[in-house]
């Protein structure tokens, strides 16, 4: 009885709290957002255009800043990652609900990267994320240009050419036959 009294009297003490005291609030995690940034039009001799947008795994979009900047990108090696120099243009525009369309500088031929930033208004809610994009701008320009030897078909990949085809099933038909040579029976007569 009487560790139950010392246990009710301690739980007590843990549960009151004094008038005056701060109570903490409960902590409630932050979303992740995801913004997202895409090139629109990159031709020679006109601006280019870009749609950035955010989204947020909630009911509503997050809100605010998003921060848009192009670089001029150089990479030592074909395949290599672009690394980004000095922005040759920064924007900022504050995204509601829509994607908002960026209109950029017109910008000569060359190897570029996009970048988007957003700064959610509610930092107490959403975490800010940012998102990069590279794209190239080409004599003749437009989106179908990025390839200039498809010639309209699909790519070369190495597939099976006929040859190599007829070879192998004469081959498996070789293989079949000898397999069933071998395992015939003989005939013994008795």
């Amino acid at each position: 009885m009487r560790k139950l009294i010392a246990l009710g009297a301690l739980s007590a003490a843990l549960v009151a709290v004094p008038a005056g005291t701060a109570v903490a609030e409960p902590y409630t995690p932050l979303i992740p957002t995801q913004t997202q940034i895409e090139v629109v039009r990159a031709e020679p001799g006109k601006p280019v255009l870009l749609d950035v947008s955010a989204s947020a795994n909630y009911p509503t979009p997050p809100e605010g800043d998003i921060e848009v900047q192009i670089s001029a990108a150089s990479s030592t090696a074909r395949g290599a990652r672009a690394v980004a120099a000095a922005p040759l243009f920064t924007t900022t525009v504050h995204f509601v609900d829509d994607a908002v369309r960026v209109t950029g500088p017109v910008l000569p031929r060359g190897r570029y990267i996009a970048s988007a930033a957003l700064t959610p208004d509610n930092s107490g809610l959403f975490l800010p994320s940012d998102d990069t994009t590279a794209f190239r701008i080409r004599l003749g320009g437009g989106p179908g240009d990025e390839d200039d030897n498809d010639n309209g078909g699909l790519p070369n990949t190495g597939g099976p050419n006929v040859m190599w085809l007829l070879l192998g099933t004469g081959l498996l038909a070789a293989g079949a036959g000898g397999v069933g040579f071998g395992r015939r029976r003989e005939v013994t007569t008795a």
